[in-house]
């Protein structure tokens, strides 16, 4: 090698030292990240601690939670559930529908489409009203996978008649799911 190449490379060496690397990029504190699955809400929605999410101790866990509008009349939520599962994605989508059903009186699930998250998995979207009382109806929609090792329940939920669908489904539209790689906790 030419001695001008050797003084390039030497000269190139020190600066990358005394620079440094780029610096690493600050973990966005709305997201949630493991090794198959990721999700950010839109902008406007704040981050909530997972222990103030009820939740039955039997069924899926919150690994993340979600709220926009805190404290309006017209507030909601998303939460992102997860329970070990084995079987499939129609399967999964049974027997949530089945936890619906059992888990109040008055839950009726008026609709559920087959489609593709934007990476292409595929999912299940559900439409559940619950109603709580007299006059008052909870509306939830829900996006179900299955990564071959979990079932994931991604939730939107507000006061019936709060929110619509689309906007409902463009909230959740970032969920991205991939097969959860083997040997994982």
């Amino acid at each position: 090698m030419k001695p001008a190449r050797w003084a390039f490379l030497i000269a190139l060496a020190c600066t990358l030292l005394a620079y440094g690397t780029a610096p690493a990029a600050t973990p966005d504190p709305l997201s949630y990240d493991d090794p198959g699955m990721h999700f950010r809400p839109p902008d406007g929605w704040e981050r909530l601690p997972v222990d103030q999410v009820p939740s039955d101790p039997q069924g899926p866990r919150a690994v993340a939670a979600y709220i926009f509008k805190k404290n309006k009349q017209d507030q909601r939520y998303m939460i992102l559930l997860i329970e070990p599962y084995s079987g499939t994605l129609d399967g999964f989508e049974k027997s949530h529908e089945g936890e619906l059903r059992n888990g109040a009186d008055g839950t009726f699930i008026d609709r559920h489409e087959s489609l593709r998250l934007s990476n292409g998995m595929p999912a299940i979207w559900l439409r559940v009203t619950a109603r709580s009382g007299t006059f008052q109806s909870t509306r939830l929609n829900e996006f179900l996978v299955y990564d071959l090792t979990r079932g994931i329940i991604l939730r939107y939920q507000g006061r019936a008649g709060d929110f619509g669908d689309d906007e409902a489904r463009a909230a959740m539209a970032s969920l991205y799911v991939v097969v959860y790689p083997k040997g994982r906790p």
